[in-house]
């Protein structure tokens, strides 16, 4: 893994030169599934940010908007056109593959794991799309998806910004397990919500 300094000294120069655009550019391109450092790009800006050098409101709206924005022109892009991508094999079959089944998995909780799983969360979007998922479920997946990673790589960085290199070392370290115990935590307040709305909604009836 890249150190969190060598990171910040090579993105640095990019955020200082053009600023939010470059930050919502390349988290947007990232989400419709094309390499982009927009992932080390948000990290750094929160850092700068918590130092003083951006806005972090600024950052993270940016941030969320492009990731967003980004996530559903893939989505888009993979149900109007996968049937060109598959065939022309810009997403590997092998890929497609991990993607469906990680798809078939978890479904709308496979946006939210998926931005944490390098390999996968680059095309997820877009293998939502030419898996052909209801759009109301991409949508109401990608708005928790792109909510938690932005608390996690927009927010975290700005207030432990002493403790970031160790924290992503045991992050990457441990990666499966910690988003293992991160789904088990949302799917726990989502059933909580989803629970209290039936009692309300009955309470209602009578």
């Amino acid at each position: 893994m890249e150190s969190i300094q060598h990171i910040i000294t090579e993105l640095t120069p990019l955020l200082q030169q053009y600023g939010y655009y470059i930050l919502a550019l390349a988290i947007a391109v990232e989400g419709m599934g094309i390499p982009a450092p927009g992932q080390s790009l948000l990290v750094v800006a929160s850092l700068l940010a918590a130092s003083g050098k951006m806005s972090l409101p600024a950052v993270l709206m940016v941030g969320w908007s492009a990731s967003f924005i980004g996530n559903s022109i893939g989505y888009f892009i993979g149900r109007q056109f996968g049937h060109v991508l598959t065939r022309k094999q810009w997403i590997k079959s092998k890929t497609l593959t991990k993607l469906h089944g990680f798809i078939d998995r978890y479904g709308m909780l496979g946006l939210l794991i998926s931005r944490f799983v390098e390999g996968i969360k680059q095309f997820m979007c877009l293998g939502c799309g030419i898996a052909a998922m209801p759009a109301k479920l991409f949508f109401t997946g990608n708005f928790l998806a792109v909510t938690v990673w932005l608390l996690v790589f927009g927010v975290a960085p700005a207030y432990l910004r002493d403790e970031v290199a160790p924290i992503l070392a045991f992050y990457h370290k441990y990666q499966t397990q910690c988003w293992v115990v991160v789904a088990v935590i949302v799917i726990a307040i989502i059933w909580m919500f989803y629970r209290r709305f039936q009692r309300n909604r009955v309470a209602v009836e009578k």
